[in-house]
């Protein structure tokens, strides 16, 4: 399940580190937030909001101007002046930018969280103007990562625009988003994939290179399935982004593996995880590199998972043998079922009833698979014996289907020796008749 809100939430991120500073600053944003989107929302449709700002921006080099056009911020008709301050009347660069005019120019990772938080933290402002976004988002920054480090002084943490983009910034669902589902791995790579840039956090920069590779990643990425892939956000936050502590673990995987959660919090092994501080899904399925699980992946070879704690002969390396083992006798039944039934359908017999029980007992294979999680012989082994007595039935179908084209050729034969004998007491009935006249 994808959790994104709309891109016209940016992430009103950077922390004032001067209270005093900010203090006023707010007051001096609200009044030009109050008078420029109210000024902006006046103006014609036609025409996107900048004033001379706007005329000046679109000859310069610096791309601001096209940007801006494409802008959720310009179609709700806020003005430049609302973030950077100044007088968008003016067609003078010095007289729009004099001191008076409280022109703030390019903001700093600090200023942002104003111009941001000044919309998107206010209710009665967000009520009236787009009345179905959250109002949350600087409440959850202040609880992230990049939030804290940012309060500490640390200027080169992730911010607003770092995420969402400063002008051309568009709606969540819009695929040309840095925020959209398919493009936020990406989006967090630039910085987190960057050796250089993260040198100084002490912070690792593979988990971009590992994620493309994981089940995760090529869902998302190359199938494209931006509903159900999660992305980085959905394990670590969107605004209040941070490292998931031991204790969440669980919770956070099972938001979509809510059966597999159920049955390890209810497992021996939970406590024995805690006790340990193992973190529950990742000690088994590893983090960024989650891949495809196999049968042979639980068993007791070195190599397998288990065997990362459990040492052969031990009892949890037994359970993962008979899980090994018992998946596969349950593959080799399917493989002799589909030969009897490939055979049977050759011949042209009905074997519909037996693809049937073999769905059922394919589903019931993998619903025994997700019992695993519960690390307990008999859960899986009830579940096993419903598999086999849909084999059994499959087989039993097979095998009556064969037996019955054997029947049909046998009476086909008989039906056929018949034909010819009476065929043949025509011919010599009709010998044995008087010629006609």
């Amino acid at each position: 399940m994808k959790v994104f809100v709309p891109a016209l939430m940016l992430t009103c991120v950077a922390l004032a580190a001067d209270a005093g500073a900010d203090a006023g600053a707010d007051a001096g944003a609200d009044a030009g937030v109050d008078a420029g989107v109210d000024a902006g929302a006046d103006a014609g449709a036609a025409d996107l909001p900048g004033g001379e700002c706007l005329e000046c921006h679109l000859t310069t080099e610096d791309g601001v101007g096209e940007l801006w056009q494409e802008d959720v911020h310009a179609a709700a008709g806020i003005t430049c002046d609302v973030c950077h301050g100044g007088d968008a009347t003016q067609d003078d660069s010095d007289l729009a930018k004099h001191p008076g005019s409280g022109y703030r120019g390019k903001l700093s990772a600090s200023e942002i969280v104003l111009s941001c938080g000044g919309c998107h933290s206010d209710v009665e402002y967000m009520k009236v103007r787009q009345p179905l976004l959250h109002v949350d988002q600087l409440a959850n920054y202040r609880t992230s990562m990049h939030a804290k480090l940012l309060a500490k002084g640390e200027t080169r943490e992730a911010q607003c625009a770092s995420c969402h983009g400063a002008h051309g910034v568009r709606e969540v669902n819009d695929a040309k988003s840095p925020v959209y589902a398919a493009n936020v791995p990406a989006t967090c790579a630039q910085c987190h994939a960057d050796a250089d840039y993260m040198a100084d956090f002490d912070i690792k920069t593979d988990q971009y290179d590992e994620y493309v590779q994981s089940v995760h990643g090529k869902a998302l990425l190359e199938k494209n399935d931006v509903r159900g892939a999660p992305a980085c956000n959905d394990c670590h936050g969107n605004h209040g982004a941070t490292p998931p502590s031991i204790d969440a673990i669980s919770n956070i995987c099972g938001t979509c593996h809510s059966y597999n959660a159920e049955l390890f919090l209810a497992s021996p092994l939970a406590p024995a995880f805690k006790e340990k501080s193992l973190a529950d899904c990742v000690a088994c399925h590893g983090k960024h590199s989650i891949t495809h699980v196999s049968d042979e992946w639980v068993g007791d070879k070195p190599g397998a998972t288990c065997r990362k704690c459990h040492e052969e002969g031990e009892e949890g390396s037994e359970l993962a043998l008979y899980f090994t083992d018992t998946f596969g006798s349950v593959r080799q039944s399917f493989e002799e079922i589909d030969e009897l039934l490939s055979a049977a359908e050759v011949k042209g017999m009905d074997i519909t009833e037996g693809e049937d029980y073999v769905e059922a007992a394919r589903q019931g294979l993998m619903q025994a698979r997700t019992l695993v999680h519960s690390f307990s012989r008999p859960v899986v082994e009830e579940k096993v014996m419903e598999i086999s007595a849909n084999q059994a039935s499959a087989l039993e179908v097979g095998y009556a289907a064969l037996h019955g084209f054997e029947d049909r050729r046998r009476g086909l034969g008989i039906s056929t020796i018949l034909l010819l004998l009476l065929t043949l007491l025509v011919a010599i009935k009709i010998r044995t008749l008087p010629p006609f006249d």
